[in-house]
């Protein structure tokens, strides 16, 4: 099968989700092309404006489905590209399967909206939020899905629960702070809770935020990984920082509310409800580093396991051209 990946590739974040589906879907043998439309629509004009190159970007990928003829295409967010560029390809390959796919958290009316204007150009679409929110965008062609974060063995590399003398006990990233965060506030609190406890903070509080293999080098020079959202009540709602702490071997600390509890149990990760119930958990596990190695090790054979790029990769395919689907782990 030929697999188009239309969204935005940088170094800064190759180990990122479409990055990783690439290799799960080059793993079930099939041929992937990369179409980067942020890229591609500042290289279409001289005064590279991305603004200015939505046309011919969004030509350029009528151009590239005409030579490639892919027989599955994945959106990410592709802000840019148009609704009636979708229905160009379809017109000019009618049996091609599309599917968008939205990593950020549904509060946000912005996100909810960018899912509406696809949810009748496209076969199927899958959030990384689960649950009665998705019912909002059900009733048109596209068929809706929850999907996990994947992990990739060749990318989740990292085995911190079989270092030693690793310099911080807590490893917490951040991509920027907006108006009205609570997460600086919160991280404050637990430092003030856990004064013995050493935290790697990026992103907030001063501290510059951390990308590329910079990124991946400091996630292991901690032991355990605060996967803490801006809002931590959606149903299996998280970023990708969950798979990338569990994939990478750190203890993971999961709000209860997210109800992670019904995908893993506590002898794999590390639930806690409030700021008090962390910071008695926080400090447990770095005063008892075999109790914290054991369940580390555990959470990453379970989500390596479960989580694989090739698992969610078919599960892709399977809701994208209607296929009966295993049971999948999540």
């Amino acid at each position: 099968m030929r697999v188009l990946l239309a969204g935005h590739f940088t170094p800064r974040t190759y180990y990122g989700i479409m990055n990783k589906l690439a290799h799960g879907f080059i793993r079930l043998g099939h041929v992937v092309e990369f179409f980067d439309d942020r890229a591609v629509a500042r290289a279409s004009t001289i005064f590279r404006s991305r603004k200015m190159g939505i046309a011919p970007m969004n030509k350029a990928l009528l151009e590239t489905c005409r030579w490639f003829r892919p027989d599955f295409i994945l959106l990410g967010h592709c802000k840019t590209v148009r609704n009636e560029t979708l229905d160009g390809i379809r017109a000019m390959l009618p049996d091609v399967r599309m599917a968008y796919r939205n990593v950020d958290w549904l509060v946000v009316e912005d996100n909810r909206k960018l899912i509406h204007q696809r949810t009748s150009h496209v076969d199927a679409i899958f959030s990384t939020t689960a649950g009665e929110a998705l019912r909002q965008f059900a009733g048109k062609r596209a068929s809706i899905h929850y999907m996990p974060n994947p992990v990739d063995r060749a990318i989740d590399t990292g085995r911190a629960f079989e270092l030693q003398n690793q310099p911080f006990d807590v490893f917490y990233a951040i991509g920027g702070v907006s108006p009205g965060d609570t997460r600086p506030a919160f991280i404050a609190d637990l430092k003030t809770l856990c004064p013995g406890v050493k935290f790697s903070v990026h992103g907030m509080n001063g501290a510059p935020h951390i990308f590329g293999a910079a990124y991946q080098e400091a996630l292991l020079q901690a032991r355990m990984g605060l996967n803490h959202s801006r809002a931590n009540d959606q149903y299996l709602y998280s970023s990708d920082r969950m798979a990338q702490y569990m994939g990478n071997g750190l203890l993971t600390f999961l709000d209860k509310d997210a109800s992670f509890r019904e995908l893993f149990t506590e002898e794999e990760a590390v639930f806690y409800e409030g700021t008090a119930e962390l910071a008695d958990k926080l400090r447990f596990y770095a005063d008892h580093d075999d109790a914290r190695r054991r369940v580390a090790e555990q959470g990453h054979q379970k989500i390596h396991q479960a989580w694989a790029s090739e698992n969610v990769a078919q599960y892709l395919l399977d809701c994208s051209f209607g296929r009966p689907s295993k049971e999948w782990a999540w």
